[in-house]
């Protein structure tokens, strides 16, 4: 039996697929460090050199494209078809080949990892944005003892903007840190999904109790020098999607749909709760009501959007700061937002009615799949129930973070959020969690010195 689903016709050992992946998720999640660093010339050298590494796993491995998610290859192709009437024709077609090539990097690791070991990736790349960010952090604040600005720029004498500082050393002072990502709430997001990983480990046997600890109070204290707001909601959604998904993992599957209804009349109250409550709710989060400026930035883009909005403006994903419209849409405080801070508007406003529907099948398709790994009864060869799997929680824990962040952010729609998310709608259309075959040195328990790695070969 090899470690991963037989979709490849080919070979690819597991060591470079499990790094490959690692390494992925590690540039991608730190944001900014790699701009910030080595300029957005030097960066784009590494984002390019990942990407062909993913490619060349797939030219290797070759796996079968026929259990992909049909919703994301179509949303990509509208993306595509937007180049004949965009408004900014260069910038569609450069930003849908960087948006192909994280798909095909998240279709490389998909096919070629298991959950456990695609799990096992995802904690030690979060982990180490993390660790490295808190030391990036404490040198700056001990060491430097001033706020750095990118390491490429030079703005004189004038004043600079808090949002343009690399960091703002912050770690001694009480306020909040930045990291590698260069923002408070990218950072915050990263810690939420390392807890998320390390939580599942532990449950899995994968990780040290004692160790799995250490990283869990790590990623605590990131939380709380980050004090996301956003973050925070979406820690809350993760815990009451777990406890639902585990209560209705123990009911059995003809007696589901009464406690289905409950939990949708459930979700409608508390959404209608929540508009109707959103100035105190904001106010408990030490926000605005229009959320620190965002609603001042949705109701541009909704502007933008109804210029256009059956076919949108064309396809851009992070919106380039060379392009009139969007870097004067709705600059505050002497700072250039270059997204919409909502997914579904962003969306909306770039491809349209038909792309924001595609998209939106998409997110839904992939939370529905992620719901079913998590809570279906699964048989083995003798017909008899399987015990639960901790692993099934991982890719429906990581779904719900990310859609509760991508009403603030539009993070889903480009960078590590939409391969994260890429790389679960894949792996989850290949085969759900709990109907993976079982591989030698791949369940649950298994030592660290056992752990070995194969070459990936399908059968």
């Amino acid at each position: 039996m090899t470690n991963t689903w037989p979709v490849t016709r080919g070979s690819v050992p597991e060591r470079e697929a499990t790094a490959l992946a690692t390494a992925v998720l590690l540039v991608l999640f730190a944001g900014d460090a790699l701009p910030n660093t080595l300029t957005w010339y030097g960066a784009a050298v590494v984002w390019a050199a990942l990407g062909c590494w993913g490619v060349s796993v797939v030219v290797r491995a070759r796996p079968s494209a026929a259990r992909t998610p049909l919703a994301l290859w179509f949303f990509l192709a509208w993306c595509l078809v937007s180049v004949a009437w965009s408004h900014w024709r260069p910038a569609t077609l450069a930003s849908t080949v960087v948006q192909v090539l994280c798909a095909v990097v998240a279709f490389a690791i998909a096919s070629t990892l298991t959950w456990r070991r695609i799990l096992d990736a995802a904690s030690t790349a979060f982990r180490s944005v993390l660790a490295l960010s808190l030391l990036f952090e404490a040198v700056v604040a001990v060491v430097v003892r001033h706020p750095i600005a990118p390491i490429w720029t030079d703005y004189g004498d004038r004043e600079i903007p808090d949002a343009f500082y690399f960091s703002r050393a912050e770690l001694l002072t009480g306020g909040r840190i930045q990291g590698l990502p260069g923002n408070a709430n990218l950072l915050a997001m990263v810690a939420l999904l390392a807890a998320i990983a390390v939580a599942v480990q532990l449950a899995e046997g994968r990780i040290r109790r004692s160790r799995a600890i250490g990283w869990l109070a790590v990623a605590a204290l990131v939380l709380a020098l980050t004090r996301s707001s956003t973050v925070l909601v979406a820690a809350v959604v993760v815990v009451v999607v777990l406890a639902l998904a585990l209560w209705i993992r123990r009911t059995p599957t003809e007696r589901r749909t009464p406690r289905y209804l409950l939990v949708l009349a459930a979700a409608v109250v508390a959404a209608v709760a929540a508009v109707a409550l959103r100035g105190p709710i904001t106010a408990l989060l030490g926000k605005s009501p229009d959320l620190t400026g965002r609603g001042e930035i949705w109701a541009g883009v909704v502007g933008l959007a109804q210029q256009h909005p059956v076919l949108g403006w064309g396809w851009i994903g992070y919106w380039w700061p060379d392009i009139p419209v969007l870097a004067e849409l709705a600059p505050r405080n002497g700072v250039t937002y270059l997204q919409a801070h909502d997914a579904y508007l962003d969306a909306w406003m770039q491809t349209g009615i038909v792309g924001l529907v595609l998209f939106v099948v998409y997110v839904l398709t992939t939370l529905l799949r992620s719901w079913a790994g998590a809570t279906r009864v699964r048989f083995g060869p003798d017909m008899r129930p399987r015990g639960f799997d901790a692993v099934s929680l991982f890719p429906l824990l990581v779904v719900a973070a990310l859609l509760v962040q991508s009403v603030a952010e539009s993070r889903l729609l480009y960078q590590g959020n939409w391969l994260l998310f890429a790389l679960i709608a894949v792996k989850s259309r290949i085969v759900l969690v709990g109907e993976e075959p079982e591989s030698v040195g791949d369940g649950p328990r298994t030592p660290v010195s056992a752990r070995a790695f194969r070459t990936t070969r399908a059968r």
